[in-house]
């Protein structure tokens, strides 16, 4: 048995809310597979969506570099008589870490979302469809500063040499790469397997489903005998509480496509007696959560109530 994971695949942050066949003709769109095989797909964000939120991060940045020359400048009068270096070296490294940490802190750690994306309701997800985390995070926010920040680091400092200035600009217009790309990926996202999305707010048909024990049901169009019952388990009940957060996003006939994925596999395994047709899938499901819930609260009362 393959072990169960206790982490949904996919958040509500990063969850594909449609079928793949379901998103916007003028909007490219990223297919994924949910666990069930079952096809879904995220609505990729346009490139210039994707720039207004980069020129948002910029002026927040924009505002903590300029905090960065005002102390810088007290630094400097304080070391003038070793010639002002240090503050200089402290001013690149700060400039530094400002732009790299900003990027990697909000994305890598904040589950792919800058202040900019946020106001654009845009995210970073990876290429599978789940959220990333500080690798990708690190591997994006230097990737974005080899490209974008020689330039003006180089103006930070003051060097202001044409032949210098020239010699580095050609590296910003890698920054133009996500405008050809059909789906609007950049360098650092080449590099990090990563792309950035159009945030869809899931649209739930319920909030938290009431399970209720499985004689409470007014009717069983599933019963169970007891050799059935005994080879469910609690990674069943692990899955079925997953599987139902997934299936609350999922409409039309992905959501008959994935019900009956999921029932087809449980009902083979737990070598279930009765057919289970498509438009009883998610009834099936239903059942055995309510049956399995009811086995756990009297197994173990103090961790399922």
């Amino acid at each position: 048995m393959q072990p169960v994971s206790y982490r949904a695949s996919f958040t509500d942050a990063t969850r594909p809310v449609q079928g793949a066949d379901r998103v916007g003709t003028l909007a490219w769109k990223h297919e994924v597979m949910l666990p069930e095989d079952v096809k879904a797909a995220f609505e990729v964000a346009s490139p210039f969506a994707r720039t207004l939120a980069f020129l948002i991060d910029v002026a927040i940045i924009m505002l903590a570099v300029i905090v960065i020359v005002f102390l810088t400048a007290i630094l400097m009068v304080a070391t003038m008589a070793s010639g002002g270096w240090v503050a200089q070296a402290l001013m690149l490294l700060l400039f530094f870490l400002v732009n790299v940490g900003y990027f990697f802190l909000f994305e890598g750690i904040f589950s792919g979302q800058t202040i900019g994306k946020y106001v654009m309701k845009l995210r970073v997800v990876k290429e599978d469809g789940e959220e990333i985390g500080p690798k990708e995070g690190i591997v994006r926010a230097f990737m974005r500063f080899l490209i974008i920040g020689p330039l003006p680091s180089l103006l930070f400092l003051g060097v202001f040499d044409i032949e210098t200035l020239f010699a580095v600009a050609p590296f910003s217009f890698l920054a133009f790469v996500m405008f050809i790309d059909r789906k609007s990926r950049g360098i650092p996202d080449f590099v990090a397997n990563t792309l950035v999305v159009t945030q869809k707010v899931p649209q739930r048909h319920w909030n938290t489903p009431y399970v209720p024990a499985y004689f409470m049901l007014p009717h069983h169009f599933f019963p169970l005998n007891a050799d059935e019952m005994a080879r469910l388990t609690p990674e069943d009940y692990v899955k079925l509480e997953e599987f139902g957060t997934r299936l609350s996003t999922i409409g039309s006939e992905a959501r008959q496509q994935a019900a009956m994925a999921a029932a087809a596999a449980l009902a083979t395994r737990m070598n279930y007696s009765k057919p289970v047709d498509p438009e009883y899938a998610e009834i099936f499901l239903y059942e055995m959560h309510a049956a399995l819930k009811q086995q756990l609260q009297q197994l173990y009362p103090d961790l399922y109530a």
